[in-house]
């Protein structure tokens, strides 16, 4: 796998439309950001630890002591009440945006016709508790792995990593295709993944620190999306060539082809005319598209040839010859 290539690619990709990405990226950071977990594990001896604790314990009775009990039940209530809706929004509206934030990307990265509104799809499909399901048993088999410590939550967060693209164009898979999908194809680039996720820390700080994430939000979050998708698709290219998985069980975005009538195809879903190229070979001709009714001339003016205007006499004026009735 080469990186530089992918990123490369990644760049050529989501400068298409560079004013879209940035709204699709942001999207997808906003909502899916609180989808990850991190655990601190400290360290120090049990002493030092029982010191810290009870003199952080005085010092916050010390500055809640001239504090109204009902002001604080009222501050601790709106706190769970905001972190509850976070959570609402994170298990229900994350999993739609990602899906869909990925099929845009996935969409631009083949020149087929797509928009802001792709981040929304799901909605206006029957797959949209389906997403919900497999994204949520996924957050919770991570967690459970982590709870192994680090290393069995890292290597199962990377196992899983392509349930989220797998979704983008087969969001009606079930839940053990999925998650069997990902690990079968994973397998050997894992490691690939987690180096390629670890190569954008330092745009991220630069961004973070240097502008005040304006440098994030105008290029490094559309850029790692891209980048990812480029990988997603890189492993999909590799799985066929080694008979793991069919373009059938994945299919690609193509862009709009004409079809027999002359008319563009509109794509939904996943790509429909790359199924038919498999399931009917026969070969079809493509017409070109109907011209755009226009009241200007056909053909060039200029080369036409100059002739007299027609007066109204001569419009009026019928040469009637003799039938013969023979």
């Amino acid at each position: 796998m080469d990186r530089k290539l992918l990123k490369e690619n990644a760049k050529n990709s989501f400068k298409r439309k560079y004013g879209d990405s940035i709204v699709v990226a942001l999207i997808m950071g906003l909502f899916s950001g609180g989808t990850s977990s991190s655990f601190n594990f400290g360290s120090g001896t049990s002493g030092e630890s029982e010191y810290y604790y009870e003199y952080s314990v005085d010092s916050f009775e010390n500055a809640f002591a001239n504090i109204p009990e009902e002001f604080l039940i009222g501050f601790i209530t709106g706190v769970i009440g905001i972190a509850f809706l976070f959570s609402l929004v994170g298990i229900f509206l994350a999993p739609i945006f990602t899906v869909g934030g990925n099929r845009y990307f996935l969409k631009l990265r083949k020149g087929a016709h797509t928009g802001i509104g792709e981040v929304t799809g799901n909605f206006k499909d029957g797959n949209y508790w389906n997403i919900i399901k497999i994204f949520l048993v996924k957050n919770i088999k991570i967690a459970l792995w982590s709870l192994l410590f680090i290393i069995p939550g890292i290597y199962k967060t990377y196992e899983y990593f392509l349930v989220d693209y797998i979704l983008a164009v087969r969001p009606d898979i079930d839940r053990k295709s999925a998650f069997a999908m990902s690990k079968r194809l994973m397998d050997g680039y894992k490691g690939e993944a987690f180096v390629l996720s670890l190569s954008f820390i330092g745009w991220v700080m630069l961004g973070a620190f240097f502008t005040c994430g304006i440098l994030n939000i105008a290029y490094v979050n559309p850029y790692m999306y891209a980048t990812f998708n480029e990988f997603y698709a890189f492993v999909r290219a590799e799985g066929i060539r080694k008979g793991i998985i069919t373009p059938m069980d994945l299919p690609d975005y193509e862009p709009p082809i004409p079809n027999d009538f002359g008319f563009y195809s509109q794509q939904q879903g996943f790509n429909t005319a790359f199924q038919n190229q498999y399931q009917q070979p026969q070969e079809t001709t493509q017409q070109a598209p109907f011209p755009k009714q226009s009241n200007e001339p056909v053909g060039n003016v200029d080369t036409m040839p100059n002739e007299a205007p027609v007066t109204e006499n001569d419009a009026t004026e019928v040469d009637f010859k003799p039938v013969d009735e023979e």
